[in-house]
Order: C-alpha cells, then sequence, then structure tokens
C-alpha cells in the first residue's frame, strides 16, 4: 500500500499545504537534481531564485541584480509561470532544451528526407523538445517509385515510424511530444484521418494529429461540392475530385470516436501571422498548436497566472489589479526574451538556434482564466464574461506589444525585422494607432508575442486552473503517466479553498464555479475566438464533451470555429478514449437487445488444424447482431471457448458496437494452429473469425447468405475487394 507523500519531503509537502499532486508534479518534474538523481530543491522558493538568476544572467552585468529582483518578484507565488522546460532546464547541468517545443520539417519527398527527420527529432526530444511535422510533402500511396517496391506506401504509412521514435526517446519521465498535420487536399486523407481510429488506439499512439483545413475546403463542405485531390511535384501529379462532404463527415466520425483529428484551420493561420517574409513564414505548428512555427522555430513560453491579479476577491468590490498585473506582462515579455539568449547554445540543432534568434519569436500566454473569473464572481458562460475578457486580453495585448517596442529601443529589433512587411499583417492593422507608429519608428524586439498553450503540469503546479478552459470539475480523478504515482483524487484547488473560506459544501456553490461540461460547447467556442482577435499566434483548447455528445454536435462545433476565425480546434467527447481528467461516471446501464423472431445471416465455413470451424452470423437492419461459433472435433474446452468468443462478439455488437472493431481486434492474432484455406492465411481461431466477419460485410446486401459458386454450386461465394470469391473452391472473378 503506498504512504501519502512517498519520495516527498515533508517541507515540499508543507508548503503545498498537503496537496501531494502538486508537491509531486514539483519534485518530480522541476526541482534541481544533482547528477545521481537526489533532489536538490525542497520548495518552489528556490526554483524561483535559480530561474530569476539564471535568466537575468544575459542582461548587462550593471543590470543582472536589478533583474534577477524583479524576476524573482515575477515568479514568486506563481504569478507568473514559466514554461515547464524553463523551470526544469534554468541552471541544469545536463543539457537539456528551455524551449518547449519545435517545428522540423521534411525536406523533400524521399527516403533520405523521412530519416533525416526522424534524426533530427530524435536528437530534439533527447533534450527535452517536443516536435511538430507535416507529411503533406511525401508522395500519395500508389504513386511509383524508383526501388523495389515498383508503388509507394504513400505519406501515412511512415506516421507509424515518426510516432515509435517520439515514444522511444525519454526526457527525464517523459516522452517526446510530436503532431502530425496533413494537408485536407492530400490524396492520402482518408486513410490520415482513419489512422488512430482502431479500437485499441494502438496506432500512431505517440503523436497528436490534426488536419490543415483550407477555407475553399470548408466551403466546398458548406455548398455540398465536389473537392479536388491532389499532389504535384518533379516525380509525380496526382489529381482526382470527391465529395467534399465525405472527407467532412469521416473527419468529424473520427473526431467524435477517437478526439481526433484536430483541425488547424490554415488559412486563418497564414492571415494572421505576423511574419510573412524574410524566410520566416509559418509552415507548421507545435504539438499542442498554439504556436505556427517557421523552418526550425521553436516555442519559448511562459503564462501569466490571471488568478493571482484579483483584488478583494469574492466580494462585490472585487476588481483587478491593474498595475500589478502590466507589471508582470511587461517583465514577462523581457523574461521571455532573454530566454532566447540564455538558450542558444542549448539547441539540439544548428538552424533551431539561427532561427529562434533571427525572428526571436515568443509565447506570453496566459493560465488561470477561469479562476480569475470566479474570484471576480462572473460566470464563465455569460455574455458579461466575453466583454469582460475581450477587455482583458486587448490590454494584455498592447502592453506587451508596447514592452517589444521598448525591447527594440533599447537592445535593437529582431534581426529579421523590415517595418514595411511587418505592418501588412491583418493583425498589426488592428493594434491601436499610436502603437503601430511605435513600431514603425523603433522596430519589435519579438516577431510574434502571443499565444495560449494548454498549460497542464503549470498549472498543477501553481494550483490554478489551465489556460482558458473553465475549471473541468469540482473533483475529479487526475491520471498521470510521468509521474510515481499515477492516479489522484483531486479538488480543484480554487474551489477548495472556497468551501473552506465559508464553510460550504459542494451543493452550496455559487453558480460562477460552473463547470467544463456544464458549459454549451458553442459558448466554448465563443470564447476561444473572442480571445484569438487579441493573440498572434494561436490557441490550444479542448473543448469538453459529455459522453452522450453526437456526431452532428462535433461538426457544429467545428463549423462554428472556421466561422468565428479560430486557428484550430480539438474536441474531446468523454468516453471515447483513455483520458487524463475523469470526471465521476454514472453507472453503466445494459442496452436490453430485443431480439426479434427470425434474423438472416450465413454459415461460414474454414478447415483448421482442430477441425472445421463454422462461423454463423446473423443481421437484422442495423446491421450485424449475432455469431456462433463452433469448432468441430476438438476437445471440450476449444468448444467452450470457441462458444465463449460468440456470444462476447454477439453482447458487444448488441449493445452498439461495431462489427469493424471486432475484426480490427481480433484480426492477425496469432496462435500455434497457422494453416492456409483457398489462398487466406488462418493464424488462429479469433484471426478466422474476424477474416469471416471480413467477408460476410463484403458481400452485397442481396446476396449475403445467398452467393451460389457457379463452378461447385455451394453457396460460399463472396465479395471482396471488388471480386467474387468462393471459399469452398477457391473460384475467383473480378469486376
Amino acid at each position: 500500500m503506498e504512504v501519502i507523500g512517498e519520495g516527498i519531503s515533508e517541507e515540499t509537502l508543507e508548503f503545498f499545504k498537503g496537496d501531494e499532486l502538486r508537491a509531486r508534479v514539483f519534485t518530480e518534474k522541476y526541482a534541481l537534481k544533482d547528477k545521481d538523481g537526489r533532489v536538490l530543491e525542497k520548495t518552489p522558493i528556490e526554483m524561483w531564485h535559480r530561474v530569476a538568476r539564471e535568466i537575468a544572467s544575459v542582461e548587462p552585468e550593471e543590470k543582472r541584480r536589478e533583474w534577477e529582483d524583479k524576476f524573482y518578484w515575477m515568479l514568486e507565488g506563481f504569478k507568473f509561470v514559466p514554461g515547464g522546460r524553463i523551470m526544469f532546464g534554468a541552471g541544469q547541468k545536463r543539457r537539456a532544451t528551455l524551449t518547449n517545443c519545435y517545428y522540423i520539417p521534411l525536406k523533400e519527398d524521399s527516403l533520405e528526407a523521412i530519416f533525416d527527420w526522424c534524426k533530427e527529432a530524435a536528437r530534439t526530444y533527447s533534450l527535452g523538445g517536443g516536435v511538430g511535422v507535416d507529411i503533406s510533402v511525401l508522395r500519395p500511396k500508389g504513386s511509383p517509385v524508383n526501388n523495389a517496391a515498383i508503388f509507394s506506401t504513400g505519406s501515412v504509412s511512415f506516421m507509424e515510424v515518426f510516432s515509435t521514435v517520439t515514444g522511444t526517446i525519454g526526457q527525464s519521465g517523459r516522452r517526446g511530444a510530436l503532431i502530425i498535420t496533413l494537408r485536407v487536399d492530400h490524396p492520402d486523407i482518408l486513410d490520415f484521418i482513419d489512422i488512430k481510429r482502431d479500437p485499441e488506439r494502438r496506432n500512431v499512439r505517440y503523436a497528436n494529429i490534426s488536419v490543415r483545413v483550407s477555407d475553399e475546403f470548408m466551403r466546398a463542405v458548406e455548398n455540398d461540392e465536389e473537392f479536388e485531390l491532389k499532389f504535384e511535384n518533379e516525380r509525380v501529379s496526382v489529381k482526382k475530385k470527391v465529395r467534399a462532404r465525405d472527407i467532412w463527415d469521416r473527419l468529424v466520425k473520427a473526431a467524435w470516436e477517437s478526439a481526433e483529428p484536430g483541425l488547424i484551420f490554415w488559412d486563418t493561420v497564414k492571415r494572421g501571422s505576423t511574419s510573412e517574409y524574410n524566410g520566416m513564414e509559418v509552415k507548421g505548428v507545435n504539438p499542442c498548436g498554439e504556436e505556427p512555427l517557421e523552418e526550425y522555430g521553436c516555442c519559448c513560453l511562459g503564462n501569466v497566472n490571471l488568478s493571482a491579479f484579483v483584488k478583494e476577491e469574492f466580494t462585490d468590490k472585487a476588481e483587478v489589479d491593474w498595475v500589478k498585473l502590466e507589471q508582470v506582462v511587461r517583465y514577462g515579455v523581457r523574461f521571455l526574451d532573454d530566454v532566447l539568449d540564455y538558450n542558444a547554445d542549448r539547441h539540439a540543432l544548428i538552424m533551431q538556434k539561427v532561427s529562434s534568434l533571427r525572428s526571436r519569436r515568443i509565447g506570453l500566454g496566459v493560465t488561470g482564466l477561469a479562476d480569475m473569473l470566479a474570484k471576480l464572481r462572473i460566470r464563465y458562460d455569460s455574455e458579461e464574461a466575453l466583454e469582460f475578457v475581450d477587455r482583458l486580453m486587448e490590454r494584455i495585448k498592447v502592453i506587451a506589444y508596447d514592452e517589444s517596442v521598448e525591447l527594440a529601443k533599447e537592445k535593437g529589433p529582431f534581426p529579421a525585422f523590415d517595418p514595411e512587411k511587418h505592418m501588412k499583417s491583418e493583425f498589426v492593422e488592428r493594434l491601436p494607432e499610436a502603437l503601430k507608429e511605435k513600431i514603425r519608428r523603433y522596430g519589435l524586439r519579438n516577431v510574434a508575442l502571443l499565444t495560449v498553450p494548454p498549460v497542464g503540469s503549470g498549472s498543477v503546479l501553481a494550483g490554478t486552473s489551465s489556460g482558458i478552459e473553465p475549471i473541468f470539475s469540482i473533483s475529479y480523478t487526475r491520471r498521470s503517466e510521468s509521474l510515481t504515482k499515477k492516479e489522484y483524487k483531486v479538488y480543484h484547488p480554487l474551489v477548495k479553498e472556497y468551501m473552506e473560506k465559508f464553510g460550504v459544501g459542494e451543493d452550496e456553490l455559487p453558480d460562477y464555479f460552473v463547470t467544463a461540461h456544464k458549459i454549451k460547447p458553442e459558448f466554448r467556442v465563443r470564447m476561444q475566438a473572442t480571445i484569438q482577435k487579441h493573440v498572434d499566434a494561436s490557441i490550444s483548447s479542448t473543448v469538453n464533451l459529455p459522453e452522450s455528445a453526437t456526431v452532428e454536435d462535433v461538426g457544429a462545433i467545428y463549423f462554428l470555429a472556421w466561422k468565428l476565425g479560430c486557428k484550430g480546434i480539438t474536441v474531446y467527447r468523454e468516453g471515447s478514449r483513455e483520458g487524463i481528467l475523469v470526471t465521476k461516471k454514472k453507472k453503466m446501464k445494459e442496452v436490453r437487445y430485443e431480439r426479434p423472431r427470425i434474423l438472416t445471416g450465413s454459415t461460414l465455413k474454414f478447415r483448421m488444424p482442430q477441425g472445421a470451424l463454422y462461423v454463423t452470423i446473423n443481421s437484422d437492419e442495423e446491421g450485424v447482431k449475432e455469431v456462433f461459433v463452433t469448432l468441430g472435433k476438438s476437445g471440450a474446452d476449444v468448444k467452450a471457448d470457441s462458444e465463449a468468443i460468440g456470444r462476447l462478439i454477439s453482447l458487444y455488437l448488441q449493445q452498439g458496437g461495431k462489427v469493424e472493431y471486432v475484426i480490427r481486434s481480433l484480426k492477425g492474432i496469432q496462435g500455434e494452429s497457422f494453416t492456409w484455406d483457398n489462398g487466406i492465411p488462418l493464424y488462429s481461431m479469433p484471426d478466422a473469425v474476424a477474416k469471416a466477419l471480413e467477408l460476410y460485410i463484403g458481400l452485397p446486401e442481396e446476396n449475403k447468405g445467398l452467393g451460389k459458386c457457379p463452378v461447385c454450386g455451394k453457396k460460399g461465394l463472396v465479395y471482396e475487394n471488388g471480386c467474387y470469391h468462393c471459399i469452398y473452391c477457391g473460384y475467383t472473378k473480378c469486376e
């Protein structure tokens, strides 16, 4: 039995007031350790001193102590939460980058480029950075290749290679982070959408995936028009037209089933980018999607904890401490700009250094928005909240940009700055006139300044709501793969604080403690769109949906996000895959299947070493509902196993399960009884059952159970992959 707080010092637990999750996140993720792994910092106070001292070390010698003190004041009490790599890496003796993530390009459509990418990504992972990649440069499946393969296996076939590299390279208790994207008009788009729909979610498990969607595609969906898929380089040219809604329906269904793929509205990203000139054009995104990046560009992240800037909280006098907030925003811009210099020789690749210093891109974000609103007694899902957040983010934007100008006056603008080209950005054009005039005159220190990361572990450490997300739940179970203890029962810290302060229970909380599942998804999109107006990069935010949400609900959310000008959107329907945050589950109700008197179907026979395997498959108008499995001339145990597998499949299908998932789960299972039957390899009894189901669902509806072979006369004619095939005599005829 695990002892609470095992491996955590009493001093650490005391600092976090007994909150084991926060204490463990600090100790295991961010506290400085010696080369043998011994913890050298007992509380965040020591970490704040270390980080402030190290980052201020790049300032002129006569100003270092001044900025060390200012940075410490900013960090103290979690008023500012640097990116996790900064908290871990500043002052670290090990080789470690302080920038969270990078975009690494696939340089060309070749095997050499693919494995060059793997090498560069592996080196980046080894120093703690995550990676984004776009595979649209790779030729589609079936294209000719100049090697023994004759035809290409396609862009999607290499995703597992990229995922495996990511999952293999360790990062001090955490795996590498990867996002793989593909253009919506790439001929492999349907395979890309389906890649993570396997029932056990094993495919490409160490990567997120998102589709880069164009305005042209969205309009084609809206108008139910054809859409051209195309790929062209000097060796390959592929073009074909499809119905846009066929792609859209597949995409939305996949997101409903497995929370992926997400969408990146690429035309919106490009229009809103401030770096579309002088080789800084954005080519991809980081693993969470909040930073569109140039080739080898990096994320230099830190977050203003909005929850820390409310005076007279929970009272009718509650208000924002604007003076203190402005100080932290200004110090935060300078802090992140200094991180770029401190980290210059800590990147894995020389091109990462070149890119980071040429554009000096930073990502000043926010966290604790939901907690700030609660302290101000504003309900998250209200018009009042939208109006307040609009004013708040406008103010933060103007302060951050003004500070970047002041830094440019002091230290010079970023090297690739071109005032005429920079001022053409739609985002810059919307800035106040006085600020734009300052930019023209003095330049900017940073090509882009603002983002909204998810702030996962950082928000846990600070004890606040994450990013711009609403409070997830009053209490929940949190799972972690990167901590020694894997599961935690958690009360949201602000809720716990309120209940203790006012002596109330969960049922007595005021309505401004609204949680994610009680907020309409459409409102979440409106909140994200409101904030996006004031963010020059992008936003990482997930719309949490109840398990009862429909496919149509997901489609409506995606479409609204595009209409309102979001740069990307992701949904998570509870139960669609194993989550990190898990709410209390209601007891599952069994769906009682009322079997009609008559079901129609077929019996398929395979010859196995144990005897003849008979698989009887019965359907109603909704699809397959019964499977009976009998293995003749075998022992009682084998017969029992075959009967059991049929019963379990039937129960699953009668509860609404999908026969395709049964096939994917069973197909390929290997045993000791491998054999061939009329050209079909049978690896085991479960594999044979899967192949019987596969043959059955391939039959035209009018022929299920009726296919008579013209050669042997038996009812064993099935339809598969465009061909009729007799399972008895092997007769084949293709259309």
